[in-house]
């Protein structure tokens, strides 16, 4: 038995591939985690719309942005109606700044200003949190200014608009990453496979052109791509309740051009690893940080420095911005070309790299 350990062990210090990517990767994840910045506090993004355009209404915009968990948007006009800038998906809640004409000059503590908040009613987590933020600090403000609790007074006005929750958002981001993963890692685990055990060899001997037997594997990939998304979305939808307001169709064309970009990284792979388990832990080592990095179950956002922007050219990225742009925003594909044009770059890059370094030996 003791003899039968030394020589695992002798086998596993050889290998010296895998025995890397087995200590490389518990630091992966310890990285990852240690950059996003989970336990810290949440941003609110709260638009404000100023009709009244007052010093005091200044005032106000300028003291609201020191408060640490609201992220203020001042990009929207007059003209725009809060149902618009709501439906945006840019912004969480949309304050508006409105004079009263029928002040009594006379009375003191009569309103100056009306805000009114307005708030999406699916948001019920947060809601009230945000309402009792604001009413304490113009609470604060009226006592500072005016040593009176009524000159700024504040209305609520909920709308109900297109429900959207995390597990929708969630659940684009597990499609993505299904696709992503199941490409990047069966196909170079299989090629590495095939490799080792000289199948290609055996292939080049026979009639078989082998543009043909690499068509057949993208083929056979890309309908199991569509297939493992139709089937993430039956379940996300029919078993747990998620929505996809967007075309179908439409996911399926992002998906399907994605996944020719990650199985271009599998063949990638499988040409730079000389075993199937060097494959799998390169593979790996790619599909798991890009997964984090790139939105799938936390927004980019949290990440610190300049890292938000430079996640952007992963591959990932672009395809979870398409898939959640058609599917929870309703909008057509051509909507999304700059995630579409980014896809197709990576298409070309990655085809490139895949014809100079895959091998059959």
């Amino acid at each position: 038995m003791a003899s039968l350990l030394i020589a695992n062990l002798k086998i596993l210090i050889r290998n010296r591939q895998a025995l890397f990517w087995a200590i490389a990767f518990p630091l992966v994840f310890v990285t990852v985690f240690g950059l996003f910045d989970v336990g810290g506090p949440s941003s609110t993004t709260m638009a404000i719309i100023d009709h009244s355009n007052s010093k005091l209404s200044k005032t106000i915009k300028e003291n609201l942005s020191n408060i640490e968990v609201f992220d203020l948007d001042t990009t929207y006009t007059t003209s725009d109606t809060a149902q618009t800038v709501l439906n945006s998906q840019s912004v969480d809640y949309l304050l508006i700044i409105d004079t009263i004409d029928t002040q009594k000059a006379d009375d003191p503590s009569a309103p100056v200003l009306s805000l009114t908040l307005v708030r999406d009613m699916a948001n019920i987590s947060t809601n009230q949190t945000v309402e009792i933020v604001i009413r304490q600090f113009l609470d604060d403000l009226n006592i500072q200014i005016f040593d009176s609790p009524r000159p700024l007074r504040l209305d609520v006005k909920e709308l109900q608009l297109r429900q959207v929750n995390y597990f929708d958002v969630l659940l684009m981001g597990l499609v993505g990453m299904g696709v992503m993963t199941n490409a990047i890692i069966l196909i170079a685990v299989k090629i590495s496979t095939y490799r080792t055990q000289q199948i290609f060899k055996r292939l080049l001997l026979t009639p078989l052109p082998v543009k043909k037997y690499f068509a057949s594997e993208i083929s056979i990939h890309l309908v199991l791509a569509l297939a493992q998304a139709a089937i993430i979305m039956l379940v996300g939808v029919f078993v747990f309740g998620a929505h996809i307001y967007g075309n179908i169709f439409y996911i399926f064309v992002i998906v399907a051009i994605a996944n020719v970009t990650f199985l271009n990284i599998g063949f990638i792979i499988s040409g730079w690893c000389k075993t199937p388990a060097a494959a799998s832990g390169l593979g790996n080592l790619i599909a798991l940080p890009m997964m984090f990095f790139s939105g799938t179950f936390f927004p980019t956002s949290a990440l610190p420095w300049f890292l938000p922007e430079l996640m952007r050219v992963l591959p990932l990225t672009p395809m979870l911005e398409a898939l959640r742009t058609v599917s929870l925003e309703g909008e057509p594909l051509w909507a999304t070309w700059p995630q579409l044009c980014m896809l197709l770059g990576w298409v070309i890059v990655s085809s490139i790299g895949a014809i100079k370094l895959f091998r059959f030996k």
